[in-house]
């Protein structure tokens, strides 16, 4: 499959940021805003053809390209040795606790772009596995009305608790959870996934309160992925899409 097929239905990707840079492609039909963002694994065909059918849906989708390439799909191995790289921490590493996280800041920037593209629009947000908690960011936003935080997995093993947020974050969040409709997060796991851990979805509760509503009882087995791969959940796709035109 060439890449022009593997990203037929969007259109040339345009570069977005500041300091970090970073290339989205925008889906050529579709009118409600919706960033999408993908899992550690790397922008897999499974997650493409996620977006697509969100796109077919009535959704304006933009896709950021986070790492590698399009068609990127790692295996447990690859992804572990990735979050070593210069690569990751430029992007996931905060220099102390008292600072956010530089996605952190490239989502909200992100977001802003969006809403200056689509005035007086609501914005929604997916995010996945590594980015399922990073999408919660986005609450901060008053554009932002839903956040669907599929499978939320990083830090992966210290500090769970944070989800990645300085105490910085956490108050932009609460601060913006305070003026929407409530609940403005949905949290989705498999009961056994030893990736996304109950810790996760406690530490994301913890943080959102009753702005944060789980799906339930979490999905039977110990797959991981709700939305991509061959775990994909009927259910949850049925869920998030419901969630999301509810809100946006």
């Amino acid at each position: 499959m060439t890449q022009n097929d593997l990203l037929s239905g969007f259109h040339d990707a345009v570069e977005i940021g500041n300091e970090i840079k970073i290339p989205v492609f925008i889906s050529e039909n579709g009118e409600k805003p919706l960033i999408i963002l993908h899992e550690l694994p790397g922008m897999s065909e499974s997650f493409i053809d996620y977006c697509r059918r969100m796109s077919d849906e009535g959704f304006k989708v933009y896709m950021p390209l986070i790492f590698k390439s399009p068609g990127t799909n790692m295996n447990s191995a690859q992804s572990l040795a990735f979050c070593v790289t210069k690569e990751f921490r430029r992007l996931f590493a905060a220099k102390s606790e008292a600072d956010s996280r530089p996605f952190t800041g490239w989502l909200l920037h992100l977001i802003q772009d969006v809403a200056d593209h689509h005035p007086d629009a609501k914005i929604g947000i997916v995010g996945m596995c590594l980015t399922g908690g990073f999408a919660i960011a986005g609450v901060a936003s008053p554009q932002v009305t839903a956040v669907a935080a599929c499978q939320p997995s990083f830090p992966f093993l210290w500090n769970i608790r944070s989800l990645g947020f300085s105490d910085a974050d956490r108050a932009q969040i609460e601060a913006g959870a305070a003026n929407k409709v409530l609940p403005c997060v949905k949290a989705y796991r498999y009961s056994g996934d030893w990736i996304c851990k109950e810790a996760h979805m406690k530490a994301a509760k913890d943080i959102l309160g009753t702005a944060l509503e789980r799906y339930t009882p979490d999905l039977p087995g110990k797959h991981h992925s709700t939305l991509t791969s061959n775990s994909a959940s009927p259910a949850v796709y049925q869920d998030v899409l419901e969630f999301l035109n509810q809100r946006i």
